[in-house]
Order: C-alpha cells, then structure tokens, then sequence
C-alpha cells in the first residue's frame, strides 16, 4: 500500500468518526443536561408539594385560632383559662383600638409565664410593631390609604381596619416564633402565641418519613432547616457528606418565609445513570460505523489494487506486444521503401501498376507505427511523467513536418489541407511533444473525420503563449462524448464498421499539452470538431 493510498483510506474511515464522536459527544452532553433540568423540576415539584403541606398545616392552624381569637369578652380570668385549655397556646394578649395594652393587665399581679412573655414580647407590644405590621398589610390590601400619614410617621399611631388577620414572626430565644392575631370589629387586636416547641412537633408530624424514590438506587434526603440554616427535621435514606450542596432547594410560603427545604441526591450516581445510555449507544454507534467504515475501506482498496494490477498487467502486455512489432514494422517499411525505389527500374507501364499498392503498404506501416508510438508513450506516461527536452525552434516547422507526413493518406482520400501560419517565432518546446499531439489529432481526421473533406490548421503566438487549432468538417463529438473523449482507452463506438484505434491519443495529447504548461480543449463549432493546443513557450535566448 502507497503512503497516498493509506492517507486516503485513513482519512476516509478517520474522518466520518471523530465528525460522528464530537457529534455523538455533544448530544450526550446535551442530553445529560437536558435529564439534569429534568431532575431539577422533578425534584422541585415534591418540594413544592411538601410546601404546599406545610402551608396545608398552617392554614388549618389559622382557622383554628381565627375561631378561638374571636372574642367579645376580655377577662383576664377567662383569657388565662383559655391558655390552660389549649396546649399549643404559650400566651394570649389584647391590645385597646389605640394600641394600649389590655391583657395582660399591667396594673394587676401576673402569672410567671406572662412575666416572660411581656418581658419577650416588648419589641411588638409596646414599641407598637405589631401595629405597624396589621397597618402595612391593611395598606397592602387598599392601595387608597392616607398616603400623608406615610410619610410624616404617623401611621405607626393609627390603628389597623377591622378583619385584619395575619400571622406575625419575631425571634428570640431559640429562634422563630409565630404570633396570629386579628383586629375585631371593636377595634381590638386579639393575638396568640404558639408554643414553639408544639408547633414544630405538629408540623413534623405532618411530614412524610422516607423522601420520594428519585433514581434507580432510592438514595436521597429532603432536610427542612430555618432561618440560622439549622436543620429543623430531615427524611430519606441518603446521608449527605459534610459541606455537600443540595441539588434542589426551595424557600417555604409564609409565615416560615424565612425556612428553607432542601434536597440531596447522589449527583455521581445521577450522572452515571442519565449518561450511561448516551454513551454506551454513542460508543455502539461508533464501533458500527467504525467496521463498516474500516470494510468499506479495505474493500475499495482491494478493488483499486485489484484494477491497478489489471491495468498495469494490460499495459505490460501491450507494450511488450508494441516492442515485439515494432521491429517488424521497421523490417516492413525499409523494405516497401526499398520496393518503391527498385519501381524507378521498371518501365513506366508495370511501376503504375504495382505503385498503389506499394502506397497502401507504405501508408498502412505508418499508420501502424503511430499506434505503436502511441502504446508506447501511453505505457511510459502510467509508468511516470515524460521529461521535457525543450529547445529552440518554430512550431509552424513542426506543424507543416507532421502535414506532410499525412499528405499522401489526405490526397488520396481527397481531403483539402488548409495551414494558417503564424508562430514562426523561435521559442523554446519539445519538439517530440508538439509532434506527438499534432500527430494524434490529425490522425482522427484521417481515421473519423476524412468524409468532411476539410482539414484546417492554425497557429498564433502572444507572448509566451501558443496556441495551435485543428478543426475538421465531420460528425463531429456529441455533448455527451466531450469530456469522456480525453479518457484512456475510451471510443465513442465499438463497432466493428468504425475505424480501429486503442483510445489513448487524445488523453496521451491532452497530458504532454499539459506537462508543457497549456491544454488541450475541445472548442464549440458548428460543424465538426475544433480541438485547440495551448503551450507555453518562452522565447529562445539564442
């Protein structure tokens, strides 16, 4: 195998492959991406669903204090009972339509646990926040409120509207606690305050126990942490590593706004298993196109080895069958030409009798050892190019010796010569070359073209530049034949009617054209055929 053809072979299976890999790589990242947002919102709607539990459990607890907040009576006895009676109530309170507190009673004894929650809850008591806040969602909810009084800090004075309800959130201590409250008919503000401690147990109760099945393996973990990042209860079988990162996260709804749900997944694992099958079907589609390629390969190599032994053994066979007459041929033409002078001898009667066909010998021997040039330069031009030997000299002297070589075959199947001058300038070319393609296209005048009756040549010189035109007045070449007639070996017909010829002088003429820097085309006419010669030669220096 030739260092060309293993190139070739190796791009021809190399290339499609490494197109198909970057190709094959990028929609497995693609795809790998594509399940990873896939995951993300899967994992992010049970996160949503475990929120909207959450927000489930709130809402009962809003109806369920909206009821027991809703008081007419504000005895401090009966307030203090309702505290006993409901476990997860720390404290109850009520502040007057001007925000002065009611209960519990500053001017009268208090309990312990009233104590500690006026000493905790002065900031939204007294300082008047919890004013603020039933104000703000009041002004939130009616955009036409008195827009003066926002400005110049009076509101904080003004009391709430009526059915103002909300949860309010303040820290201390441990962390975030919940108070609810609602603003009466009266005026009054009714609030309560959950036993921290009650509410987080109830909320956890209503979490589920295992996380949601997410991969193959099951492996995850949904942790819900508060405000100071704490964890505040988790579930699943999943323990993640210190410092590790959740893939999903999520903020809750209020009034645990400030809460956060998280969600743990083996990421490694993830990506096995989402990339896994892209790969392992890239891999598989490589591997394929790979032997297929690889076959595909080695079959058109042995195909072309196979039509280069053919086509070198078919040549070996005709140029050694060329060598074998061409001595002959030789023995052939010396003695008709020997013939031709002994006729001068005879009288004139008997030499007109044996001179024609003593002509035909002659004729028919050249003819012959054109083909056999022809074989011959057709085998050295495949076996390597044919150097050059340029030197000075006229091409119309090249062109009028190849004429006269034809003369006699041309006069006597009356076909009128026509030579048009014009490059008699002493230029540098091979002399060979020109001759050889002259003698080509002249002789498929002579074989295809003899019935126009019309051979005309033509040459001009520009520069270093020349240019030589034979034209006839014969059939001429179809359209479909123009290209394919400069092929090795190829004949517009293989009948036996059509003049015999291998097929190899115009592809042998339009290769020496081309090694002496020009070409051989064949023009558009109207009649006939019309093949031009460009050559590319440079004045002589001598």
């Amino acid at each position: 195998m030739s260092k060309k053809q293993f190139i070739v072979l190796s791009l021809i299976v190399c290339l499609p492959l490494a197109s198909l890999a970057w190709l094959g790589a990028r929609l497995a990242r693609n795809e790998r991406a594509m399940m990873r947002q896939k995951l993300r919102e899967l994992l992010t709607a049970q996160l949503k669903d475990t929120d909207q539990v959450i927000g489930g459990f709130f809402a009962l607890q809003r109806r369920d204090l909206l009821q027991l907040t809703e008081r007419t009576n504000f005895d401090t006895e009966q307030l203090r009972a309702v505290v006993r009676k409901h476990p997860r109530v720390s404290q109850m309170f009520v502040l007057e339509p001007d925000g002065r507190l009611l209960h519990p009673p500053r001017n009268e004894p208090l309990n312990q646990a009233e104590q500690e929650f006026l000493g905790r809850a002065q900031v939204f008591l007294l300082d008047k926040d919890l004013i603020r806040n039933a104000r703000s969602e009041t002004d939130s909810r009616n955009p036409a409120a008195d827009g003066d009084n926002l400005r110049d800090g009076s509101d904080a004075m003004r009391p709430p509207a009526a059915g103002s309800r909300n949860w309010y959130v303040w820290y201390w201590g441990r962390g975030l606690n919940l108070i609810f409250y609602q603003r009466l008919e009266s005026g009054h503000i009714v609030g309560v305050e959950l036993e921290r401690s009650r509410w987080i147990a109830d909320l956890i109760a209503e979490l589920p126990q295992t996380a949601f099945e997410t991969t193959s393996t099951g492996q995850s973990r949904i942790q819900l942490v508060d405000s100071n990042d704490e964890l505040a209860y988790q579930w699943g079988a999943l323990e993640p590593p210190d410092g590790a990162l959740p893939f999903v996260e999520l903020p809750l709804r209020a009034p645990l706004s400030s809460w956060r749900l998280k969600y743990y997944v083996v990421e490694d694992n993830f990506v096995t298993l989402t990339g896994r099958s892209a790969y392992v079907n890239l891999l598989a589609s490589l591997a394929a196109l790979g032997l297929g390629l690889l076959g595909l390969a080695v079959y058109f190599y042995r195909e072309s080895s196979r039509e280069s032994r053919e086509a070198t053994t078919r040549v070996n066979f005709v140029n050694h069958v060329s060598h074998e007459l061409k001595t002959p041929l030789t023995n052939i033409r010396m003695y008709a030409e020997l013939l031709e002078h002994d006729l001068q001898q005879l009288s004139p009667d008997e030499a007109a009798q044996l001179r024609p066909r003593l002509g035909v010998i002659v004729s028919e021997s050249r003819r012959l050892s054109r083909l056999i040039g022809n074989v011959l330069m057709f085998a050295r031009q495949e076996r390597q190019p044919v150097a050059l030997k340029r030197k000075a000299g006229r091409i119309d002297t090249a062109i009028r010796a190849v004429i006269q070589q034809f003369e006699p075959t041309m006069r006597e199947r009356c076909v009128d010569v026509r030579f048009e001058a014009g490059a008699d300038l002493v230029v540098e070319f091979d002399f060979d070359a020109v001759e050889q393609i002259l003698i080509n296209l002249i002789s498929n005048v002579e074989k295809y073209a003899a019935n126009g009756k019309t051979l005309e040549v033509a040459s001009r010189q520009s520069g270093e530049r020349t240019t030589v035109i034979v034209s006839d007045r014969g059939a001429g070449v179809s359209t479909a034949d123009r290209e394919n007639i400069f092929e090795p070996f190829y004949r517009v017909s293989d009948r036996l009617e059509q003049p015999a010829g291998a097929g190899i002088g115009l592809s042998i003429a339009r290769r020496l054209a081309r090694q002496h820097g020009g070409d051989l085309v064949l023009l558009d006419s109207n009649q006939g055929a019309r093949f031009q010669v460009d050559l590319h030669t440079p004045r002589s220096k001598e």
